[in-house]
């Protein structure tokens, strides 16, 4: 695969640096990578590095090595994503942290939370990976089985929207929101929620429930999931049910929930808590930092009481924005 063209642009624009997504399978950011090296250009890739991979071939070995070798710095999704070069044996000196993350303009504070919500808040694209079928599933014996009113409410679209509609025909308790974009409406639609659900493989999702004072549910097989969902401390901000047996796990989860109205309202305060420390500095600011000032939020800046493990160095808002910004290419691989 490559983008055509991207050479041209770093010929013409010169930039002082560039920002790539790491996409070993990419051509262009190989050949943009060594035209940054003969140019001088400090060459920052940003990724998810092996937090897939339990296992890597000797090619990868190989190909991550010499990444490494040529990059400025590798700016990894997560902390887990450091751990992941570690556990192959890599070097974590040119890898850098910055917490993939989003910053809700409308987000929910425990205290607007009254322990009175029923409702379960999925948010993100309806594809097959969502895993939106085993929610219907699970919440329909909920209701059948134990007389709990929840009810769900899904924001999002996708491929497989018209197919999850077929398949809830008559269930009243389903609000189906479509796309909403609009950060005060989503804020508005999750003050009936008391817990966020992603059942199938999540992303950034996560973060936005983890905004909206939302504990987030997820399955427990991490390399299927993004590496945001390794944000989620398993009874603290979330609670992880058991891939192998999914719907007994997540109907145990949920029930239990329900029952423990104390329990659950602890939970909401922490998933805030810890949404705080992803976005105080903001993921921009933690670019920024590694960008234009140098600053490597690495593996070797342990903080015992993150809940990461990994924490960034204090950074003044905004880090001064009024000083003269660094001209910056950002080539991003099409997603």
């Amino acid at each position: 695969m490559i983008q055509w063209g991207l050479a041209r642009s770093v010929l013409r624009e010169k930039p002082d640096a560039i920002l790539a997504s790491a996409d070993p399978n990419y051509l262009s950011f190989w050949t943009t990578l060594l035209l940054a090296r003969l140019r001088g250009i400090p060459f920052y890739a940003h990724g998810h590095g092996l937090f897939k991979r339990g296992r890597i071939s000797h090619f990868r070995r190989h190909m991550m090595k010499l990444m490494l070798r040529l990059v400025t710095s590798y700016i990894a999704y997560a902390p887990s994503v450091c751990e992941s070069f570690s556990a192959h044996g890599f070097s974590l000196g040119k890898v850098s942290v910055a917490h993939n993350s989003l910053v809700n303009p409308f987000p929910v504070w425990p205290e607007e939370k009254t322990g009175n919500e029923r409702g379960i808040l999925f948010i993100g694209r309806l594809r097959r990976e969502s895993g939106l079928s085993l929610l219907l599933h699970v919440m329909k014996r909920l209701r059948e089985e134990e007389s709990l009113p929840v009810r769900l409410h899904v924001i999002g679209t996708g491929e497989e929207a018209e197919e999850l509609h077929r398949k809830a025909a008559g269930y009243s308790w389903v609000n189906w929101h479509g796309a909403v974009y609009d950060p005060e409406q989503i804020h508005a639609i999750s003050l009936d929620c008391g817990v966020g659900c992603y059942p199938g493989d999540a992303g950034i999702s996560v973060v936005h429930m983890m905004s909206l004072s939302l504990p987030v549910i997820i399955h427990d097989d991490a390399p299927r999931h993004g590496p945001e969902s390794s944000f989620i401390r398993n009874g603290h901000s979330g609670i992880l049910f058991d891939h192998r047996r999914p719907e007994e796990s997540l109907h145990r989860v949920l029930r239990s929930l329900a029952a423990e109205p104390s329990r659950l309202a602890g939970m909401q305060r922490s998933v805030f808590e810890d949404y705080q420390c992803l976005v105080n500095p903001s993921l921009a600011e933690r670019l920024w930092a590694i960008l234009s000032e140098g600053q490597v939020v690495s593996a070797a800046n342990l903080s015992p009481g993150h809940p990461w493990g990994v924490g960034a160095p204090h950074l003044e808002p905004a880090l001064e924005v009024k000083r003269k910004s660094p001209k910056v290419i950002g080539a991003k691989s099409p997603e």
